[in-house]
């Protein structure tokens, strides 16, 4: 059975910010949960996504990122939605730093001999909810420029997900329990779409 993994940050995970110690809304709700449902019997999902994760750099993340790409085979489908903590994570946000992180990462991979296609999710922007947020949303609006730029360099598929208009909760980051079911609808339609030509 083809494997579609999706590997990201706490938005890949689930994570909850209404609750605490990293809660995650329940399975049903969460959009890797909603995809699952959806190619039920079809493709293998495998959900890797961890709070606060950052764009892989040496050497533990990217040791882990080797070992799971290693699982993977011909026809087997990688996303990465990376890049939001980046931003946020900083007082000085630089979307920069994450797009040669970005470019860096792409070329470790090695898209056109591995295999398996990797496909990039430009992250939600961060909201804009503040004056003192607007530095990170418009950081975050640049990022995602540059990760297509990025891919299109390298003949790989890119999506922005800042075009979805997805629902936030309140933090301005993390989906809302409607933002998970925007989000899983697009994905879907990426998969179907990618997946056609396996039947």
């Amino acid at each position: 059975m083809r494997r579609i993994v999706f590997y990201g940050d706490s938005n890949t995970y689930g994570y909850d910010p209404r609750g605490f110690m990293g809660m995650r809304y329940p399975r049903e709700i969460r959009w890797t949960e909603k995809v699952r449902n959806h190619f039920k019997g079809k493709y293998e999902i495998i959900e890797d996504g961890q709070n606060g994760r950052l764009l892989p750099s040496p050497p533990r993340e990217e040791a882990f990122l080797k070992n799971l790409t290693e699982e993977l085979s011909t026809g087997d489908l990688l996303f990465i939605m990376l890049g939001t903590n980046d931003i946020l994570l900083t007082d000085h946000p630089d979307a920069d730093e994450a797009v040669r992180k970005m470019n860096e990462l792409l070329d470790w991979i090695k898209t056109d001999e591995a295999g398996f296609e990797v496909i990039i999710i430009g992250p939600v922007p961060i909201s804009a909810r503040s004056e003192d947020m607007r530095v990170y949303y418009e950081e975050s609006v640049r990022m995602n420029a540059g990760f297509r730029r990025a891919c299109e360099e390298r003949g790989i598929s890119c999506y922005d997900a800042a075009d979805w208009d997805i629902a936030l909760a309140y933090d301005g980051v993390h989906f809302s329990e409607d933002g998970c079911l925007q989000f899983a609808q697009h994905m879907i339609d990426i998969i179907s779409d990618k997946t056609d030509k396996w039947l």
